[in-house]
């Protein structure tokens, strides 16, 4: 774990891998953190370097004092955070929200990304009306309660997105009841919701009506029993993608790296390693 400079953003990151092995960056997805990614960091490590940075605005990633935390900052944050590191081609995988992140990074610097991997986004492939349903949902049921969370808040929350609750790291709830805490995080948790929210807004980043232009090598990962994220809207979208493909995980809701870590682990592989292609 370290906390990396990025223009005066202390970016909190979780590193691993030999420095001159090649890149892979990991994007959490909304209101969670880098952890997510604990159980596939090191199976990673074996033959990759492993940036799995905390996005501006989330976690303990700190913005600047009076910088908005937009779709285009985290953006230009995460291209800088690969710039510092050396990174000058790299794969990213995205969670949620962080595939959203991870499809626009490939968009707006496709030289510097050489595949893609999406892992249950709903933000990617939902349709504005989808989209606006679920992050009022989202913003209802999280805000009340957002900055006064306890360890078993989250642990409920959690519950409601994998299909088993013991695939949940132990350690994830504490730590998100923490992240909670201080008292910068709300405000940018609003900011991302309601960007999103906003249609007008939004709707340059959106990749659904782009997904044509997504021409990255596509590994797209879904859980069967993803509560989040429609499986027939994501089998659809990547029918229009050029270099594109899709696997369902059984026995699997929205966090497939936690939830079936062994198999996630292997498909993951075959992907970076042009098996799939075979």
């Amino acid at each position: 774990m370290k906390f990396i400079d990025v223009d005066g953003v202390s970016t909190r990151c979780l590193v691993a891998g030999q420095p001159d092995a090649p890149s892979i960056m990991l994007i959490h997805g909304l209101s969670l953190t880098a952890d997510i990614w604990s159980r596939h960091i090191d199976h990673l490590a074996r033959n990759f370097r492993v940036i799995a940075p905390d996005m501006l605005g989330h976690g303990f990633t700190r913005p600047r004092d009076g910088e908005r935390t937009t779709i285009p900052s985290k953006l230009a944050h995460l291209i800088r955070l690969a710039d510092i590191m050396g990174m000058d081609r790299f794969v990213v995988s995205g969670s949620s929200y962080g595939g959203l992140i991870g499809a626009n990074l490939f968009l707006a610097h496709p030289d510097r990304i050489n595949k893609l991997v999406i892992n249950g986004s709903g933000s990617c492939f939902n349709t504005e009306a989808q989209l606006a349903e679920f992050l009022t949902r989202i913003h209802k049921s999280y805000k009340p309660t957002l900055t006064r969370s306890t360890p078993q808040m989250w642990r409920d929350r959690l519950t409601n997105s994998v299909f088993e609750l013991a695939s949940i790291p132990p350690e994830l709830p504490m730590l998100l009841s923490l992240c909670y805490a201080q008292p910068w995080v709300e405000r940018c948790w609003d900011e991302t919701i309601e960007t999103m929210r906003d249609a007008a807004a939004f709707r340059p980043y959106r990749i659904l009506e782009r997904l044509e232009t997504v021409s990255a090598k596509t590994f797209v990962v879904w859980g069967r029993n993803d509560k989040g994220g429609n499986y027939e809207s994501a089998v659809a979208a990547v029918a229009r993608m050029p270099h594109a493909h899709l696997i369902a995980l059984d026995r699997c809701g929205h966090l497939p790296m936690l939830e079936q870590t062994e198999i996630y682990n292997r498909v993951i592989d075959d992907f970076l390693c042009d098996r799939m292609d075979a």
